[in-house]
């Protein structure tokens, strides 16, 4: 009898632990930046100090870019084959109406205060910048989605860090 209770016991917390492994196999990578589910086409790897890491989206990586120092942005993800590309190659489509980072419904707009609901007016993944390998792709997806077309180098002037946060 004290057999099968302790053969009952293992069996349970065997299968309670196997449970949660599994569970968190299915989990996405969090972006060390902002904590947001890393986006498989959307992903961006950079270094910091030669530390190379991987984060949620380009506007998250050229934030941190902006605020600290020896942060080098190594390759965006093509967000149509998921494929790595050359960040000064690629072609950038900036606040189309895809924004994986920012339309994620666990995502705070609003910040609750004792007498009254703040509306939250800086997000680091803002705007959501989508990397492109050519650009007859990402003229293709302006037409479809909105959104400007842009080169690397114009990327930081979209910003909210830098002040310039402009749609021409």
């Amino acid at each position: 009898m004290k057999n099968k209770w302790i053969v009952s016991i293992l069996s349970a917390a065997l299968m309670f632990v196997f449970f949660f492994a599994l569970q968190s196999c299915n989990r996405a990578a969090q972006c060390p930046l902002c904590n947001r589910d890393i986006h498989q086409h959307m992903q961006v790897s950079i270094t910091h100090n030669s530390i190379p890491m991987k984060t949620c989206c380009m506007s998250c990586a050229l934030t941190y870019k902006t605020q600290v120092k020896n942060v080098e942005i190594k390759a965006a993800t093509d967000f149509l084959t998921n494929g790595s590309i050359d960040p000064e190659k690629a072609f950038y489509v900036v606040d189309s109406d895809i924004s994986p980072c920012i339309q994620d419904p666990k995502v705070q707009k609003f910040i609750r205060e004792p007498n009254a609901v703040l509306h939250a007016c800086y997000d680091r993944c803002e705007p959501g910048i989508l990397a492109f390998k050519n650009s007859g792709d990402a003229k293709t997806f302006v037409r479809t989605h909105g959104g400007q077309l842009q080169s690397f180098d114009q990327l930081p002037n979209w910003l909210p860090t830098k002040g310039m946060h402009h749609h021409d």
